[in-house]
């Protein structure tokens, strides 16, 4: 029989807590993978994920024992744990589409010789699938695989955003932004992403400057079409406070070459 209005009331009100509790956790483990080369400390991830301390900590603890996170008493940081890595063993889409692409990478950092990336929208955020050093004596790695960004931040996760709808945008931006708040400009991040957004559609390609770190510029280039559900994007990166847009322009044309080349062979 059909419970009562207050047991229905009370069943409610105890899924959506459930529901609640479970974002928070993956919103914290989301902020984690952000920082997983430098460690994320509890006043970032509260910071981040807009949660308070003692909430951010309680998460973190329950993730720490669980083995999804792994607190580092030294340093007094999160890193992302083993469990976390056994669970990415199952999965076998992004395994293979790591496979499919490497050679593009690789590819692309050749004929560039510059640090470059597969980048995939994950949500809200893109997450670094590939990356392959380039052959440049200074050589820039503001990321690393499995790594996350706010989508918008750094040029393949902005080259991806420019190719969604201008009311997912607006929802996206949203969400990041307690996020954008960790990257150079701050307050001013949101602004340089939609000039970046009006840029890239206009140019095929995007072009991003110290978005990511200060004294670092990238190009990327959306995979188009849209193959599947995973929305990808080709991207280097170079240590500079700019980029020529004729330079720009001839790794974008570089990269967008190596993608046709892949999508043709199928």
């Amino acid at each position: 029989m059909p419970g009562t209005a207050l047991e229905r009331s009370t069943t409610g009100e105890a899924s959506t807590g459930g529901a609640q509790a479970i974002r928070r956790a993956m919103d914290v483990v989301r902020a984690v993978a952000q920082f997983q080369r430098t460690g994320a400390t509890l006043s970032k991830i509260a910071s981040v994920t807009g949660l308070s301390t003692s909430t951010a900590h309680r998460i973190l603890r329950s993730l720490s024992e669980e083995r999804m996170l792994r607190h580092d008493e030294t340093l007094r940081r999160y890193f992302l744990g083993m469990l976390a890595f056994e669970l990415g063993l199952a999965t076998q889409t992004e395994s293979q589409v790591q496979q499919h692409w490497r050679e593009t990478i690789e590819q692309v950092a050749r004929e560039t010789r510059l640090t470059s990336y597969l980048m995939a929208r994950s949500d809200c955020e893109a997450v670094c699938l590939i990356c392959v050093q380039g052959s440049t004596t200074i050589r820039a790695m503001p990321l690393d695989v499995g790594q996350r960004l706010p989508l918008g931040i750094g040029a393949g996760s902005a080259a991806i955003l420019a190719t969604l709808e201008d009311a997912e945008i607006k929802e996206i931006m949203a969400s990041n932004t307690a996020r954008l708040k960790q990257f150079p400009g701050e307050g001013r991040q949101a602004d340089a992403i939609r000039e970046r957004i009006g840029a890239t559609r206009a140019a095929g390609y995007a072009v991003s400057t110290g978005s990511v770190a200060g004294g670092l510029v990238g190009v990327g280039v959306p995979v188009l079409p849209r193959s599947g559900l995973l929305q990808l994007a080709v991207s280097v990166s170079a240590v500079a406070d700019i980029m020529d847009p004729g330079e720009a322009r001839r790794i974008a044309e570089t990269i967008d070459r190596a993608i046709k080349a892949r999508l043709a062979q199928g």
